[in-house]
């Protein structure tokens, strides 16, 4: 889904191999800091308003708060819980926090750090999309092969959509009428409508897809094979797979930079952020990160 606001931005991509974060300036396309944070960092969610990026620490139990303007680490969170999926919502007052062993989510007071609400989820819970007005939470449950539907008002699981097998990367299409899920062991991905909650199409993508983002037309979508070092281009048009393209280096986190109309990709075993030009969909440029870098979630801030 499309980021309302994004600023000419900077990406913060988790490097989990050395507890580090690399913000990168995406016009100059080099990394402009490094910032220590928890243990094995994975998930990244931004908060826009409040010029805050929130990174879960799987292995740290902790998510780690940036202060975007100023480069720093200005608090940590410690949690009951080892934190996969991130993201919070437009105010910048809630997290909502993927707890993968216990198949729960937590709803997390920004400011305090403070735990308001669990909610009891699918098995194996890992990514997490927000629609636009906040009022609903999808879950990709990854071993119970299903999405989770969440009132986040009432802090209650409202339906659950199966899908193929193993669900972890979701994004929203940008009128909210559509949910996307990648499906790992199915090399697929489900198309649900948000009105009935159900499927209603399935492309085949690449070798154990991971994550998938939208263009910000809307009419593409872009799904990385880390089985095959692959981005499959969905044209949203036709239906169909219009293109693969070749990403070495196992692509896992990616995100849409609607300034620069380009696609970013995390490449986990070559430590890179690799560049993708939105339109003539080449890699365009190789930008070196830290050690095996994640990105799991929406990665693009705003500059300091």
């Amino acid at each position: 889904m499309p980021l309302l606001g994004q600023a000419s931005g900077s990406a913060y991509i988790t490097n989990q191999g050395e507890d580090t974060v690399s913000v990168i300036n995406l016009e100059q396309q080099r990394v402009t800091s490094t910032i220590k944070v928890g243990r094995a960092p994975v998930g990244v969610a931004i908060d826009h308003l409040h010029q805050r990026a929130y990174i879960s620490n799987v292995e740290g139990k902790s998510l780690s708060v940036i202060d975007m303007v100023r480069q720093q680490v200005i608090q940590t969170i410690a949690l009951p819980i080892s934190p996969v999926g991130i993201t919070v919502n437009r105010n910048g007052d809630r997290l909502y926090v993927a707890d993968w062993y216990h198949d729960t989510i937590l709803i997390i007071a920004a400011d305090a750090g403070t735990i308001m609400a669990r909610v009891k989820v699918g098995q194996a819970p890992g990514g997490l999309q927000l629609s636009q007005d906040g009022a609903t939470l999808y879950v990709a449950n990854r071993d119970s092969n299903d999405i989770s539907v969440v009132d986040t008002q009432s802090g209650k699981e409202l339906s659950r959509v199966n899908v193929g097998q193993h669900p972890f990367g979701l994004t929203l299409s940008a009128d909210g009428k559509q949910l996307f899920a990648v499906n790992v062991y199915s090399n697929s991905v489900s198309v649900v409508d948000t009105a009935s909650n159900k499927v209603v199409h399935t492309w085949t993508v690449g070798d154990h897809p991971y994550c998938v983002v939208e263009d910000s037309a809307g009419q593409r979508l872009f799904v990385t094979n880390t089985g095959e070092d692959t981005v499959s281009v969905i044209d949203l048009v036709s239906q169909k797979v219009m293109r693969t393209i070749r990403v070495p280096g196992t692509p896992e986190g990616i995100a849409y930079d609607t300034v620069h109309q380009q696609v970013l990709v995390a490449s986990w075993m070559k430590n890179v952020l690799a560049v993708i030009d939105g339109q003539s969909l080449n890699v365009k440029a190789s930008i070196a990160v830290g050690s095996q870098p994640r990105a799991f979630g929406q990665f693009i801030g705003s500059l300091p």
